[in-house]
């Protein structure tokens, strides 16, 4: 309780009694008004956790959520309430900082730890993080907030390059110089191929890269560790960076390492009403050969936890412009529409090699888009877009397909 609350709580005390006068008080009045005091010093309680030092109002909720609406030409149209996130922001103290988020997706039918670390904040340009944390590679997975992106769904350069979102367990630093950031943390590493009967069993494929190697932190094989950074420059308008993941990936499940080695650069820029979103990702597996012969050593290991398509190269390119239209109309507005186009280049089989025997380049793709964002509020969007697909391989076919999303931040 601070002494504000102290004060205020003792002056009521006090006019109390001043207005029940000695033995001449109603007993029933007097009883009244000593309760109404007992029930605001509890919720004085409360507030502060029980704390004098006021942990509660130190603590913040946040969190987002997005529902979508998909329209293929080549199927039905099916609808999700994809995402509801509730996260915790938390100042124990002065300097160690508590984040952590929940995420509960597709109606609340599979729930995801998104992260769950702690900060010690020891000056500007050095501090240590630890837990949970999430992977500083690319300009989206940090902050994946639907509002924060134009698209309906989440770019697939973010989902089958760059798998977002993508947490590791581990520890590092962070901090700043002037106009620069930077993140390095050592973590544990993907796991490319699984014994195939393990549920925890983490894999890698030509479908969407490394996506289905990165686990829940829920008692996973921790052989291997990784170390991963990123760096972000500070320009007038924009920001460039440059991520990076290095770390093997076998566990030990075989002599060979299966190093994947990730290297990433993007940049956003705004001048004026116009803004750029770009993104460029390759991704080397080493050993993607050996790991693809282990998968089809015997039957029972080629399962979901074990490919036989496991590529050794992946590479993706993404594209964004948008108009923030009512700044460039001259509107005077409080909200936001933003028409925007993307091209993405997807190749999550871009290379592999001959005892990959099932991987395909028929996954390979590129996606052209046009979209817009309409926003009454920054912390909400509602997103229309229309994607076509054309496929690297001519005997798949192309597909269109057109996205509603409705999304928010809190």
């Amino acid at each position: 309780m601070n002494f504000r609350k102290l004060i205020s709580v003792s002056i009521a005390m006090i006019m109390l009694f001043v207005a029940v006068p000695g033995f001449t008080a109603d007993v029933n009045e007097l009883e009244r008004r000593l309760n109404i005091v007992s029930e605001e010093l509890d919720k004085l309680k409360n507030s502060s956790g029980g704390h004098s030092d006021g942990v509660m109002s130190r603590t913040s909720v946040h969190g987002y959520g997005e529902v979508h609406l998909q329209m293929p030409d080549n199927g039905p149209k099916v609808i999700d309430a994809h995402r509801f996130v509730i996260g915790v922001h938390s100042e124990l103290n002065s300097w160690i900082h508590f984040n952590a988020e929940i995420d509960f997706e597709h109606a609340a039918q599979t729930m995801e730890f998104e992260f769950s670390y702690l900060d010690f904040l020891l000056q500007d340009n050095f501090n240590v993080r630890a837990g949970v944390v999430l992977m500083p590679v690319g300009n989206l997975n940090e902050n994946h907030e639907p509002p924060l992106f134009w698209t309906a769904e989440r770019p697939e350069f973010h989902s089958k390059i760059v798998p977002t979102t993508w947490q590791q367990a581990g520890v590092g630093g962070f901090g700043s110089f002037g106009d620069i950031n930077w993140r390095l943390y050592v973590v544990n590493s993907l796991q490319g191929i699984g014994t195939g009967s393990d549920g925890n069993s983490g894999y890698f494929r030509d479908t969407d890269g490394l996506r289905k190697g990165r686990l829940q932190i829920d008692a996973v094989q921790m052989e291997n560790v990784a170390l991963t950074g990123r760096l972000e420059k500070k320009f007038t308008g924009g920001q460039l960076g440059f991520s990076f993941y290095r770390g093997d990936s076998t566990q030990d499940l075989i002599a060979e390492d299966g190093t994947v080695t990730l290297l990433e650069a993007d940049i956003k820029w705004r001048k004026g009403a116009f803004e750029l979103n770009n993104s460029i990702a390759n991704i080397d597996i080493s050993d993607s050969d050996e790991m693809n012969t282990y998968c089809s050593s015997a039957g029972t290991r080629a399962t979901s936890a074990c490919r036989t398509d496991i590529p050794e190269n992946i590479f993706g390119i993404n594209l964004q412009a948008g108009i923030h239209l009512p700044q460039a109309m001259g509107w005077n507005t409080t909200y936001d529409i933003i028409p925007h186009i993307m091209w993405e280049k997807i190749r999550p089989a871009d290379e592999f090699g001959p005892n990959a025997t099932t991987a395909s380049r028929a996954k390979n793709f590129d996606r052209f888009l046009i979209g817009v964002s309409y926003m009454p509020d920054p912390k909400v969007a509602v997103k229309l877009d229309w994607s076509t697909y054309d496929y690297q391989t001519p005997e798949t076919d192309d597909k269109n397909r057109v996205d509603l999303a409705l999304a928010w931040m809190y």
